[in-house]
């Protein structure tokens, strides 16, 4: 009878850990999409460019690529449970500072600070506690779980974020953010466990070096894989919102419902994709990701030649489903091949190549439609040739585990 209550009593601690988990990495993906949509009106009040917006999106993964992995060996020092909460605290931070924001080296300044010091330990430090805390059958599921929350936030964000900017401005929107993060940071102290003195022992004398990580041939063909694919995802969900209010000319409100309705597909895709791939294709992940990466770079370049909004919010729908199965299973592959002494760097050197792709990405984006003169079409080839690099280089690595 203990025994029974002891497993439901640490099933019980698991659920709530991945709750907690789940709420932080929703603020951390809110707090990264809203750019998107705040950039919007910014842009019209202080005449930003659209080579400028796409260093302000840049400038926020400039500086989460750069503290990745010095993040993942800190998180070895500090432990995981305290990069967490530092994390959603830095994020009120800077959101609120960004609020007072009046020109664009100030934003691009802001934002690479935000993805330096706030965000740059979270997903390491939160894969580590599934890593740690979670039963080792579950983690796969688990890990996809936390990973949807980037579905949520795109449901969610828009839907929160567009009317907040429309009647009450991007500044106090902001403001409204830093609150919220504040409130998920006071629950994750309090939800994720205390580190013993025997995993702080066991750190010191387990931690290796950056050379022993950056040796590792898997994480190296994860590097690549993570890039072209976050080259692909954050470039359409920081841009999509522009495409839709400059070359569609819908309002600001339609294009953050259309937004919304996207951000569903991709929570679809992250949840099922996690779940049908951890319970029929554990060990045949490489050709789930070939497949998904391809089928998601035919959705999105269909997107462009769209004529009716239904039909381009369908293709644009089915383009992030397609990607959120391509993200959650590549992103599960780190628990299953890193050991857990060196996993914070090594997960955080695959992160690297992800953030990488967001700080390519953007600018390179703006650079095309303002070459274009405002044309996406170049946009939207982009995004193809992505999806197929994505799926070329995860070719790369073995089906052994």
């Amino acid at each position: 009878m203990k025994i029974n209550e002891k497993k439901q009593t640490s099933s019980i601690k698991q659920v709530a850990l991945i709750a907690a988990l789940f709420l932080g990495y929703t603020m951390i993906y809110i707090d990264k999409l809203s750019i998107g949509i705040t950039l919007v009106p910014m842009a019209e009040k202080y005449g930003i460019s659209a080579s400028e917006k796409g260093f302000i999106m840049s400038a926020f993964f400039f500086g989460y690529a750069l503290m990745q992995v010095p993040m993942g060996f800190l998180n070895l020092k500090l432990g995981s449970k305290r990069i967490v909460c530092f994390s959603l605290f830095g994020i009120a931070i800077f959101a609120s500072l960004l609020s007072f924001g009046t020109s664009v080296l100030y934003f691009i300044l802001i934002r690479f600070l935000a993805g330096a010091i706030a965000h740059s330990g979270y997903a390491a430090s939160a894969a580590r506690e599934v890593q740690k805390q979670i039963d080792e059958k579950r983690q796969t599921f688990a890990q996809g779980i936390l990973l949807s929350s980037s579905g949520i936030a795109s449901v969610l964000g828009p839907k929160i974020v567009t009317p907040a900017v429309v009647n009450l401005g991007w500044s106090v929107t902001y403001l409204l953010l830093a609150v919220l993060a504040i409130v998920i940071g006071v629950i994750l102290f309090f939800v994720i466990p205390r580190q013993t003195k025997e995993e702080v022992k066991e750190e010191k004398i387990t931690k290796e070096s950056l050379f022993q990580v950056a040796k590792n041939p898997v994480a190296w063909v994860l590097f690549f894989g993570a890039f072209f694919l976050n080259s692909l995802m954050y470039g359409a969900v920081n841009w999509i919102p522009s495409f839709l209010t400059g070359a569609k000319g819908m309002s600001l409100t339609q294009a953050g419902s259309i937004t919304s309705i996207v951000g569903f597909f991709f929570l679809l895709g992250a949840i099922l994709g996690s779940f049908i791939v951890g319970k029929k294709f554990a060990g045949n992940e490489k050709n789930v990701i070939s497949i998904c990466a391809s089928l998601s770079a035919i959705f999105l370049l269909l997107a462009y030649f769209m004529p009716t909004t239904s039909l381009l919010t369908m293709c644009l729908g089915l383009g992030d489903l397609f990607c959120s199965t391509t993200f959650v299973t590549l992103m599960s592959l780190p628990l299953k091949r890193f050991a857990q002494e060196v996993f914070a760097p090594s997960y955080a050197l695959v992160a690297t190549g992800g953030i990488l792709g967001g700080v390519v990405s953007p600018s390179l984006i703006g650079i095309l439609v303002q070459a274009s003169n405002g044309g996406y079409f170049p946009v939207f080839c982009y995004f193809a040739i992505l999806g197929v690099l994505s799926a070329m280089v995860i070719r790369r690595i073995s089906n052994k585990i």
